[in-house]
């Protein structure tokens, strides 16, 4: 028994001290107890992380390129000048020394318009080039965004699992004290063992994690991350926004995502690559001047003579083995290739924005239900561990109920970074995450204003916004078999009748007789002579019709109304939220106003003939937008008390 303690002791205080060593590194290495910020940290990656930097020196040299592409419309000057010694054995002068001078002016005057698309050429390829510096930005953004998140994460699950740990250890203690006593079992003793080295284990793995992705943090910036780092909140409109539509979502991306822009204005330069080889086919036109002068005559003698000459010079090749042709070949290949990065950027582009979207949506819903299981897990072990201590528990369900709590609180954390990364990925793909986060590269110019042409495209065409829209059949938290209202999950009859109304477990209902269905002829709020109107404050929850006795008391001032007046009715409108099938929330109006009318009739002795239910489901909403306070207002029971027509 010492033996094994020994071994537990050495084993927790390695743990505990890799851990404080490593707390202790992060320390030294950061800012101190201060806090930093994520925008601290990808504002410093983005002026200072070396791809970041090559990509602004190759947009540097693209904006030279234009430069020295303009050079050919302006003169050409050379100046040739020499002097020389000469010992000969003829002439009348044999040994002499001899001076010259010339300068040169050439204008191209027509080149097949060779100049003019170099230049068109290179000034959209600055504009790549800037897209793919702006493109370098949002990618170091992201992985500086992943990695502090991801270090926030583990050392977030180090802590939890480093508390899951001390508890075992003090379960540990408590058996191993009831063996020594003679009043506990060796095998609860060996069982406790076992999960205090798996709770040792979990340790030691977190803290591997948390190691990996400080390194990965550590390439990116250039330090260590600080011990106190501040929390991750992205508030973006542009996500806010388009979260609910994934089309919006991907056609607003296709216009703002950098790589894709590179790879569209790339297509134009490479066309004026075309242009460029097509002009070799042209002849060229020069206008050349000279002047020259020399101190010996053409029989080397000592007499100073000048020459000056200025005309056009015409040159045109016939044959050159075929490599202007191939030249041409070549571009127009590269126009295709031009063409094949742009689908590709699509794809990318594409997949990165409905993988984001499907895990915002998708982990947005999980939430709750991760969080329920993490505080109801918490409960459990802390009501097991009580009766631990009394010997209502055994030591199974003690340590059960700690490793599930251990496991939902890991996995609820895990959900929350997985959401907030999910966002920062959105961000990212729409060209908008160093945007959102305020973040700017210095001394980068707008070269889009010097483009020489801006492309504009119909994203509908170029890089069409494919939706996946087969998820709703595979998921059975949304499969509806019958199509009416009631998940699979939830429906107890998947083969009710088309159109037929059903309960909240989806089988057919008995509609009340003395509830009748609207028709043409029934009285709306758009034909009736209407008394009084009232918004009754009824609400019902997320697909359900049920009115809650609590609620019944809100149809008081309706049913007043009726009785101070024989001769007037009532017509009960349901509304539904815009979350949902527009089809399901039509029908599910119609049923939660025919349960207020229900409940008129049972409970206020209502008569029949007085009530008209009508649903409007989403087509009148109060808020136009989908969260849930705006959910919460639109569902909802309106009445309006109208005159009834006399049967003359």
């Amino acid at each position: 028994m010492k033996f094994m303690k020994s071994v537990l002791t050495r084993v927790v205080i390695g743990a505990t001290g890799a851990v404080l060593a490593h707390a202790a590194i992060a320390q030294s290495n950061g800012v101190g107890n201060s806090s930093v910020s994520l925008e601290d940290y990808v504002r410093k990656v983005v002026n200072e992380n070396p791809e970041v930097q090559a990509s602004w020196r190759q947009l540097q040299v693209a904006m030279s390129d234009v430069d020295i592409a303009r050079g050919g419309f302006r003169p050409q000057v050379d100046v040739l000048a020499s002097s020389a010694y000469t010992d000969r054995n003829y002439g009348l002068d044999r040994e002499y020394m001899g001076h010259t001078g010339q300068i040169t002016l050439t204008q191209m005057l027509y080149d097949g318009f060779l100049t003019s698309s170099e230049v068109k050429r290179f000034k959209q390829a600055q504009v790549v080039r800037f897209f793919e510096l702006m493109g370098e930005i949002e990618q170091k953004s992201l992985d500086t965004s992943l990695a502090y998140m991801d270090v926030q994460l583990f050392r977030e699950l180090l802590k939890l699992a480093e508390e899951n740990l001390i508890t075992h250890v003090d379960v540990f203690k408590q058996i191993e004290e009831s063996v020594e006593a003679g009043v506990g079992r060796r095998a609860d003793l060996e069982q406790i063992s076992g999960r205090l080295s798996l709770a040792e284990s979990n340790v030691l793995t977190e803290l591997s994690n948390l190691h990996d992705v400080t390194a990965r943090f550590l390439r990116l910036v250039g330090e260590k991350p600080a011990q106190n780092l501040q929390s991750v909140t992205i508030n973006s409109a542009f996500v806010d926004a388009n979260v609910t539509d994934i089309q919006s979502l991907l056609t607003s991306a296709y216009g703002t995502n950098p790589q894709f822009n590179a790879a569209i204005y790339n297509i134009d330069a490479q066309r004026y690559a075309v242009d460029s080889a097509r002009s070799l086919y042209h002849p060229q036109v020069n206008l050349t001047a000279s002047y020259g002068a020399q101190t010996r005559d053409q029989a080397a003698l000592n007499n100073t003579i000048t020459e000056a000459s200025v005309g056009v010079n015409f040159s045109y090749n016939l044959y050159n083995g075929g490599s202007d042709r191939a030249a041409i070949r070549q571009a127009l290949s590269q126009v295709d290739l031009a063409k094949d990065l742009r689908d590709k950027a699509c794809i990318d582009m594409r997949q990165t924005v409905q993988i984001a979207y499907n895990d915002i949506i998708n982990i947005s819903e999980q939430l709750p239900s991760l969080n329920a299981h993490r505080l109801s897990s918490d409960r459990v072990k802390s009501a097991y561990m009580d009766q631990f201590t009394i010997g209502e528990r055994s030591l199974l369900d003690l340590l059960d109920s700690e490793n599930e709590y251990y496991e939902s609180s890991r996995a609820y954390l895990e959900a929350q970074y997985t959401l907030e990364k999910a966002r920062v990925r959105l961000l990212a793909a729409s060209g908008s995450l160093a945007n959102t986060l305020g973040i700017t590269k210095e001394g980068v110019p707008d070269v889009l204003d010097k483009a020489e042409e801006k492309i504009t495209y119909d994203p509908n065409y170029v890089c069409p916004a494919v939706r996946t829209n087969f998820e709703d059949e595979l998921n059975i938290l949304k499969r509806d078999t019958d199509g009416d209202g009631i998940v699979d999950l939830w429906d107890d009859c998947v083969d009710s009748t088309p159109g037929a109304a059903v309960d909240d477990f989806g089988c057919e209902a008995k509609e009340p007789e003395m509830v009748p269905e609207p028709s043409a002829a029934d009285f709306t709020l758009d034909n009736a002579n209407i008394i009084e109107s009232f918004n009754v404050n009824i609400e019902f929850a997320s697909n359900s019709t049920e009115v809650l006795p609590k609620y019944e008391n809100s149809l008081q001032d309706v049913i007043s109304a009726l009785n101070n007046d024989p001769n007037s009715g009532v017509i009960i409108h349901g509304h539904a939220s815009l979350d949902g099938d527009a089809a399901y929330n039509q029908r599910l109006s119609e049923r939660r106003a025919k349960a207020v009318a229900s409940l008129l009739m049972t409970k206020a002795n209502i008569e029949a003939r007085r009530i008209t239910a009508v649903g409007y489901g989403e087509s009148r909403p109060l808020v136009d937008e989908e969260s849930d306070e705006a959910n919460a207002r639109n569902r909802r029971i309106e009445a309006a008390i109208i005159q009834l027509p006399t049967n003359e």
